[in-house]
């Protein structure tokens, strides 16, 4: 194993952020009102890094007692959290302190130390940056498993996959080493047993023909359990780790402003981004940010999820990562492109699931409803005339897609937000520099319209506002596959005239919607424990309902839920 390979996860991955260059030079005291509307209308968290191992690497041959001892203990302090605590850290020191040598035993891979789950090997030798997880974080206790075994966080390159995040994929693995052994017939283990535990009816002594130990390199998510001299024990496992490396979740918050105030200098095109490989067997439930944030908004909720055992064996994460400055019907068609895009990449044959946020919810509403010539030229007199290839009548006349099986709506302003009406949203407008492509197409479709009203081009500030045309247009429409609302309201107000903040809870309501929550948070509160298992429990209901021609779950049946209930 190459020395280099095992460093510090967690470092910026640079094509996803912006350069200094593209950070823009505004007047401190603009700086300062959008720093205030940053922390009304999002609150991006990214992720720290975690610090390099620079342990030492002494010989192997060594390890086999000291091991064999380490394990013993794990087993004997089950059931004691903080002898199991002491056990595991010293048993985690030992692996680390043999990391380079450990990782050339796990190649290639084969089932080896006890793991007899071919699938959950991996090959260190397609990794890279394979780093201990030397600290744990606070977060969901199902992130976490305690047992035999050292969490590492590696680096998956894909530069072929054009939904892979920048730098590649970082995935949760497990470094597993057990002593060779000879064994000896002998009595049943003098151990307490365990529920989930098989237990060996073998001895073992160590010997080293060609090294004291066999590791392998496991994925702790495919192979929970590893037998052992001193009986079958769980995996450990971390998952936290991984995410609070990757950039598909932790672009910094200056990213977010940035994509804001000047879209047209944001890197590559709007993009479906996985937060790992992509699994042909898991739903995706894909995520779709709104105003001034990056996918980073995310990750208290992602780790929420892969928390729960269910949702991971289920679903697979995918993020929309786009500027939010542009006008909102032209950020709804690029998240329809990428979707297209990658659909057709991966060749998925299962319905996703859509899950938006603030804006994103409208972006997410777009998808499942329909805007025809008619409906269209109430926003843009003039629009049906246009060329089916042109982007503004793509944009403004569309059809539902088929490929989606519900969406769920997270504080989305239907109705639209006075707050993109106020004194705020308009220093916003004024600072917001929309690309030259897209102005030089606006002209081109003016010069086309001629009863085209204003020359000034919407930003996406315009279409959140509820004098917005494209907005009316769009909540006058019925979704075509069931949707669900969650809204929060800070209880400033009674259940109708209360807000979250920054949307009105009588913009976040919709009629059509299959159920509703109303929580007692503010407008980031999609990680509240209410919201979470609301959105929990819509997910589970739908990968668990037959589906219909169309790929939609068959059940729309309204449930309302108030800030009262407590989701199950």
């Amino acid at each position: 194993m190459n020395p280099a390979k095992i460093m510090a996860a967690g470092q910026p991955d640079a094509a996803l952020l912006p350069s200094a260059g593209q950070r823009g030079n505004n007047p401190p005291a603009a700086m300062l009102l959008l720093s205030l509307l940053a922390l009304a209308l999002a609150g991006c968290q990214s992720a720290l890094p975690l610090r390099p191992h620079t342990g030492g690497g002494a010989a192997t041959a060594k390890l086999g007692p000291a091991l064999t001892e380490s394990i013993d203990g794990l087993a004997r302090d089950r059931g004691q959290p903080q002898a199991l605590a002491r056990s595991e850290a010293r048993h985690r020191r030992i692996l680390a302190s043999h990391l380079p040598a450990l990782l050339d035993e796990a190649t290639p891979p084969r089932p080896a130390a006890g793991i007899e789950e071919a699938a959950a090997l991996r090959d260190p030798g397609e990794l890279r940056d394979i780093t201990p997880v030397t600290r744990t974080r606070t977060g969901p206790s199902g992130l976490r498993r305690a047992g035999v075994g050292l969490p590492l966080v590696a680096r998956l390159p894909a530069p072929l996959d054009p939904n892979a995040p920048r730098a590649g994929y970082h995935l949760p693995v497990t470094l597993v080493v057990q002593p060779r052994t000879t064994r000896k017939p002998t009595g049943s283990m003098a151990l307490p047993p365990q529920p989930e535990a098989r237990q060996h009816s073998t001895t073992t002594t160590p010997v080293a023909p060609s090294g004291c130990c066999e590791a392998a390199l496991v994925d702790p998510t495919a192979a929970e359990q590893v037998p052992t001299a001193s009986g079958t024990l769980p995996v450990a496992m971390d998952l936290h780790a991984p995410v609070a490396a990757t950039r598909a979740t932790g672009l910094r918050p200056t990213a977010a402003l940035a994509n804001l105030l000047r879209p047209g200098r944001f890197t590559g095109q709007p993009r479906i981004v996985f937060l790992q490989p992509f699994d042909p067997d898991r739903t995706p439930l894909v995520l779709v940010h709104g105003l001034l944030s990056t996918p980073g908004v995310w990750e208290p909720l992602v780790t929420q999820l892969m928390a729960d055992p269910r949702i991971r064996d289920c679903c697979q994460l995918w993020f929309f990562y786009y500027p939010t400055g542009q006008p909102v019907p032209l950020s709804a068609l690029q998240l329809r492109e990428a979707l297209d895009d990658a659909v057709a990449r991966t060749g998925l044959d299962r319905p996703m699931i859509l899950i938006g946020h603030s804006m994103g919810g409208i972006l997410s509403r777009a998808q499942v409803s329909r805007i025809g010539p008619a409906q269209a030229e109430a926003i843009l007199p003039g629009v049906g005339a246009l060329s089916e290839y042109n982007r503004v009548r793509r944009a403004l006349i569309f059809e539902p897609r088929t490929d989606v099986s519900r969406a769920v709506f997270l504080f989305t302003p239907h109705g639209g937000s006075r707050l993109a009406a106020n004194s705020a949203g308009a220093l916003a407008i004024r600072l917001i520099r929309l690309p030259d492509s897209l102005l030089n197409q606006a002209e081109h479709a003016r010069d086309q319209l001629a009863g085209l009203e204003s020359r000034r081009i919407p930003t996406s500030i315009h279409g959140l506002s509820p004098r917005s045309r494209f907005l009316r247009a769009l909540d006058a429409t019925t979704p075509t596959v069931p949707v669900h609302s969650i809204l929060g309201n800070r209880g400033r107000g009674d259940g109708s005239s209360g807000s979250d903040g920054v949307v009105p809870v009588a913009s976040a309501r919709l009629p059509s919607a299959a159920s509703e929550l109303v929580v007692p948070t503010g407008h980031g509160g999609f990680d509240h424990p209410q919201a979470v298992a609301e959105l929990k429990r819509i997910i589970l209901t739908d990968v668990a309902q037959p589906r219909g021609a169309n790929g939609a779950a068959a059940d729309s049946r309204v449930v309302l839920r108030t800030a009262t209930s407590q989701a199950p």
